[in-house]
């Protein structure tokens, strides 16, 4: 039986592939950027747009997300201009943190994505505290964060997850599970379950194929309503990381056998196939979609690779509120260099 769905669930199912397309062509822009020499550093997220996808689809405007270092197709969804995720990554004097943050370490103020650190899993304890000062103040909304499997061997990982569940605290961990962390396939790391881990924590854990950005959306959704009533819980979205680790990244140096199962696992090629068959879009349109979509990422990064790099003397600002003889001293220094 082909399920009903009202307009407004066909616009959301678009807006979520549409998302997908745009995370995909942007990755393999900036990949193909990078090995010009156009752009120093990135850490490709091909693979995971459909987990990404379905778990920014679940959110509200007035919950807050601690994201990781490849939830590029999250920022997209979220609203989050794809010329200001590309002035991050080439640290131009456009970008939000004036070329002060490593790439691939977005925030995004403005769709409450925080600032994203560097050593994995360390942004779980920051959402934590940030779903207690919310409950603390009562206020609404939930608070996610995501991360990859590797994240799950660190100590934060658990401190987070025991503060979480002894404080009944608003917050969705997000395990993007795509199997490797770095050159550290998943099975070396744990013989567990990633959802199960949550039941040691006295926390409820669920498990979805994040390679079907419906099937994640549902999950997340229901995750997000359960954190609503004050629940944490562990959502683990198992995918397959297509690309490299990072660009600085040999992958063929330690993983052979599996990449063409997870090419057969293609989350854009599920998904089209999805909007299709459940008449959400026609071919045409999803050929659309693609061709506008390409149109406009190429348009953007020609754009945003005409601003030049931030004046060298911004470095000292926004280091104090009011500065002082000695930022200037040292200012001036470097101009004269």
């Amino acid at each position: 039986m082909t399920e009903v769905l009202d307009q407004d669930q066909k616009s959301l199912y678009v807006k979520g592939f549409t998302s997908m397309v745009l995370g995909r062509l942007f990755d393999k822009k900036v990949i193909t950027a990078q090995r010009q020499g156009l752009v120093g550093f990135y850490t490709p997220m091909m693979g995971q747009e459909a987990t990404q996808a379905g778990a920014a689809m679940a959110l509200s405007k007035q919950d807050l997300v601690y994201g990781y270092y490849r939830d590029v197709t999250l920022l997209i969804y979220l609203g989050y201009p794809i010329e200001k995720i590309f002035d991050q990554i080439m640290g131009n004097a456009e970008d939000t943190s004036k070329g002060r943050q490593m790439p691939s370490h977005y925030s995004a103020k403005a769709v409450n994505f925080m600032s994203v650190p560097s050593p994995v899993a360390t942004n779980l304890p920051l959402a934590v505290g940030a779903a207690y000062a919310k409950k603390y103040r009562k206020e609404d909304g939930i608070v996610i964060t995501s991360f990859g499997d590797g994240g799950t061997s660190t100590p934060d990982f658990h401190a987070a997850m025991n503060f979480a569940s002894v404080y009944d605290l608003p917050v969705v961990f997000l395990c993007e599970n795509n199997g490797w962390a770095i050159s550290f396939p998943v099975e070396r790391q744990t013989k567990a379950e990633i959802y199960k881990k949550a039941e040691a924590y006295g926390m409820k854990g669920v498990y979805v194929d994040g390679n079907d950005f419906i099937k994640t959306y549902n999950a997340v959704k229901e995750a997000v309503e359960y954190a609503r009533s004050g629940n944490p819980i562990l959502v683990e979205a198992r995918s397959y990381r297509m690309g490299p680790h990072s660009t600085s990244d040999d992958p063929s140096k330690y993983r052979q056998n599996e990449v063409k199962e997870g090419d057969e696992n293609d989350p854009l090629v599920i998904a089209e196939k999805a909007v299709i068959s459940k008449g959400i879009l026609s071919q045409s349109e999803v050929n659309r979609i693609k061709d506008e979509s390409r149109k406009m990422i190429d348009e953007k990064f020609e754009e945003r690779l005409k601003i030049p790099a931030p004046d060298p003397s911004t470095l000292f600002d926004d280091v104090y509120s009011e500065t002082t003889w000695v930022i200037e001293e040292e200012r001036g220094d470097i101009l004269r260099r």
